[in-house]
């Protein structure tokens, strides 16, 4: 199986594809396609340009499954905790538990989620979500249907996956840190799992900024000026005496555009580590920021932690992409995406291509195809179903009318014995005694003076009166002369606040009052109490 892993920057478009054998993995190319270098977003018709030129330039045509990525700053996360580990239970709550975490409409985004740690029969799941109009603007890009992405996930969560695959030795708290051109993502990784990632809004484009306004250069300039002499001086270079202040000065004016950088990382491996996790202990550098010369001798200097460059392609024995520090910075992104779909267990990453933006759709006349197939297969079942019906209702017919009689009377919600069934006149007398002692009942419970509804009255209201749409589960129902107390479970505050509306619109219903709410027991629904009075009649 062929995978391709596209990771479409704001500098350049890059992509591996990887051929995935029964007992290897073999990275067969690294191949990148360079956008317009301007200030701003490459402009979406530029980004389908460049992907439609690395896909014909270099016969990257299927069959093959593609994997692709929306960037962090468009994807936002949330990590919850569940009081249960069953898969069935997580996925029926996560939509009611994000709905107060998120400030759009459910109907507006795509989300999924996985756990990322199970502690003491407690779920931590962490859960990811993008506006649909993003996700379309994202596969908007692609030249076609054929070559969009089977899986779209998120920058920050997909170099998770190459740690499943011969990854070095590392402390139980690492990072990766992928330097970008207009952002920075974080992924941090606590004993072999993904427990913490940010998306920092930093990246390369901030160093060409400073060179841009410290030296008065054009902006493409400035650039080139960066990619081929920018550095950054440590405090054990600044005490040789070879330095000179032309080079203090060109490194301070990279310094301003990235310590802000280094602050908002170091802040990250403190909110990590204040939410229970590791302290990171070392950090992987990659992406094409990460090329600045000394840039991981800064960052272990001002973060206090050992920092090196990642070296994603030298886990492969069979790679066919060359070594270096450029191809390991800058393909590791797109490896990392490729292997998502590698892994045996791809169907737990993180998709948004779901729904409505599921790859399997078609186009209309396929639509039509699958429609007329699909309705074609239901009535051919119905008529299976009724054929076979009507086969063992025929079989079975003389013997059911046989028994006839004597299964009408045990359908009854009152129990026969069986030797009154030979004996009518026994069985009318047995009947009659019961209907007795129900209408005694039934009478009993519409009260003596008939002043107020009677119980089964107010029972019946109830029932009519709520809702299908809203939960109400009445658990105990209280009715001392005129006065009712009700105790109940619903699935919000929404719903009791309908449900009061409800009883308070009830003509023969006065005093209404909501008692206290709170969480039931199953920690998903809300218990709560309503009192009130029943209106005697014929008062106004």
């Amino acid at each position: 199986m062929r995978i391709l892993g596209l990771d479409i920057g704001s500098y350049s478009i890059k992509a591996v594809e990887v051929e995935v054998g029964l007992r290897n993995i073999e990275p067969l190319g690294f191949f990148e396609e360079p956008l317009p270098i301007t200030k701003d977003l490459p402009r979406p018709e530029d980004v389908r340009v460049a992907l439609h030129t690395l896909f014909t330039k270099h016969h990257l045509l299927p069959p093959l499954k593609i994997v692709s990525s929306m960037p962090g700053s468009l994807v936002s996360s949330r990590l919850i905790t569940l009081p249960f580990t069953e898969r069935s239970k997580i996925n029926q709550t996560i939509p009611f538990e994000l709905e107060e975490h998120i400030p759009f409409p459910m109907e507006k985004i795509i989300f999924d989620h996985h756990p990322l740690s199970i502690v003491e029969k407690k779920s931590n799941i962490l859960v990811l979500f993008a506006t649909k109009e993003n996700i379309k603007e994202r596969l908007d890009i692609f030249p076609s249907l054929e070559l969009s992405p089977d899986i779209l996930t998120a920058d920050p969560v997909a170099p998770y996956n190459l740690t499943f695959f011969n990854w070095p030795e590392t402390p139980e708290t690492f990072a990766i840190v992928n330097i970008g051109r207009h952002q920075t993502t974080i992924s941090i990784m606590d004993n072999q799992n993904l427990s913490h990632i940010r998306t920092i809004a930093i990246g390369g484009q901030a160093v060409t900024e400073a060179i841009e306004k410290e030296y008065r250069l054009p902006f493409e300039e400035a650039e080139k000026a960066k990619i081929q002499n920018g550095f950054l001086l440590d405090g054990q270079d600044q005490s040789e005496t070879q330095i000179s202040p032309d080079q203090i000065r060109f490194s301070n004016c990279i310094k301003q555009a990235v310590d802000p950088l280094v602050a908002a990382i170091h802040q990250t491996f403190q909110s990590a580590r204040s939410k229970g996790y590791g302290v990171v202990k070392k950090s992987c550098l990659t992406g094409g920021g990460s090329l600045l010369r000394n840039i991981g001798r800064y960052f272990s200097q001002e973060l206090q932690v050992e920092v090196t460059h990642l070296k994603s392609l030298e886990a492969f024995e069979m790679s066919h992409i060359p070594a270096s520090d450029e191809h390991d910075a800058k393909a590791s992104l797109a490896l990392s995406l490729a292997l998502g779909f590698a892994r045996k267990r791809y169907a737990e990453q993180f998709n948004f291509r779901k729904g409505e933006f599921s790859k399997t759709q078609r186009e209309p006349m396929g639509q039509e195809i699958r429609y007329l197939l699909s309705v074609g297969g239901i009535i051919g079942l119905i008529l299976f179903l009724n054929l076979s019906v009507n086969y063992f209702i025929l079989k079975s017919v003389y013997k059911r009318l046989e028994e006839q009689a004597s299964q009408i009377i045990k359908k009854f919600p009152i129990k026969v014995p069986d030797s009154l069934l030979s004996s009518p006149t026994e069985l009318r007398a047995f009947l009659n005694k019961k209907a007795s002692g129900q209408e005694e009942k039934i009478e009993a419970l519409g009260g003596k003076k008939e002043e107020t509804l009677s119980t089964l009255e107010v029972i019946k209201q109830i029932s009519q009166m709520v809702p299908k749409s809203v939960l109400f589960d009445v658990r105990d129902l209280s009715i001392v002369e005129n006065h009712v107390k009700v105790k109940a479970i619903s699935d919000s505050f929404n719903s009791i606040e309908n449900i009061e509306k409800s009883f308070k619109s009830n003509p023969n219903f006065t005093k209404v009052a909501k008692g206290e709410i709170s969480t039931s027991a199953d920690g998903q629904n809300k218990d709560f109490t309503l009192t009130f009075d029943i209106k005697k009649k014929g008062k106004p």
